[in-house]
């Protein structure tokens, strides 16, 4: 028999309940912050944008506005081409900076391009297309950040280590070094929606686990930065787009209770 759901004991809560409209207008500070130390970098830039760290053998996964231009650049290189099936997407290259601007032009949920750049790599980015703002996508080659110091490769460690949490909660393991919980716990979100802590991971990382469901009568888009507070490191949600009555899993990896 599951337990009950009951009140949280703690403050989980990712945002106050209120309307999504006025819920976006305080998105935690922090978001692209922690994007960032995800995804591999540094420093916090000077905009949110989306780090895709790897190498041409990778395939590389961002999300995009469906639209609104998108910036893809190759960080340190000249984009030369941007190729995929012909009608799905249209560019606009940037030819004094080597960038590109991206607009779906399908209505696919999901397409792929390759991007060459001007060193002769084509990197392979699988995008997800959504109702959200326009994106900046920065494609990083991670050969080339381990090369440059000690320190890239501590980072990368960490945000390996963040992702193994990420894919434990996506399906339900426990790592050897961490302790999972079931529970059902209702914590407040938005108005729209129904907010349930159903697991938890607790070791060096803190993973939580929770299900999504749209309450409203309208299709609800979701944006990872909308689900980001204090101490979060990353966010992985399944589903970015719900019907009404439709859920979805969010996984949560927050810095440990001595971070």
């Amino acid at each position: 028999m599951p337990p009950p759901i009951m009140k949280p004991d703690m403050p989980v809560s990712l945002t106050p309940t209120l309307s999504r409209k006025r819920a976006r207008g305080q998105t935690n500070r922090f978001a692209s912050f922690a994007l960032t130390l995800l995804l591999g970098s540094i420093s916090a830039p000077a905009f949110s944008g989306q780090y895709l760290e790897g190498s041409p053998d990778d395939g590389l996964v961002a999300t995009v506005s469906r639209n609104e231009p998108n910036l893809i650049r190759v960080e340190g290189r000249k984009i030369r081409r941007i190729q995929g099936v012909e009608g799905e997407f249209l560019v606009t290259p940037d030819k004094e900076t080597g960038a590109a601007y991206l607009k779906p032009n399908t209505d696919k949920p999901i397409f792929s391009v390759f991007v060459a750049d001007d060193a002769g790599r084509h990197w392979k980015l699988m995008l997800k297309v959504a109702d959200v703002p326009a994106e900046t996508l920065v494609i990083r080659d991670r050969s080339r950040l381990r090369a440059d110091g000690k320190v890239f490769l501590a980072d990368d460690s960490r945000n390996a280590s963040i992702r193994r949490v990420l894919l434990a909660l996506a399906r339900d393991t426990e790592p050897e070094d961490m302790t999972a919980r079931d529970t059902l716990v209702i914590v407040p979100l938005w108005n729209e929606a129904r907010f349930v802590l159903v697991r938890t991971l607790e070791g060096a990382w803190l993973g939580e686990k929770y299900q999504l469901t749209n309450v409203s009568s309208s299709r609800m888009v979701i944006d990872e930065r909308e689900l980001y507070r204090r101490g979060v490191l990353a966010v992985m949600v399944d589903s970015l787009e719900l019907e009404p009555g439709e859920a979805t899993n969010v996984m949560v990896v927050l810095e440990g209770r001595d971070g």
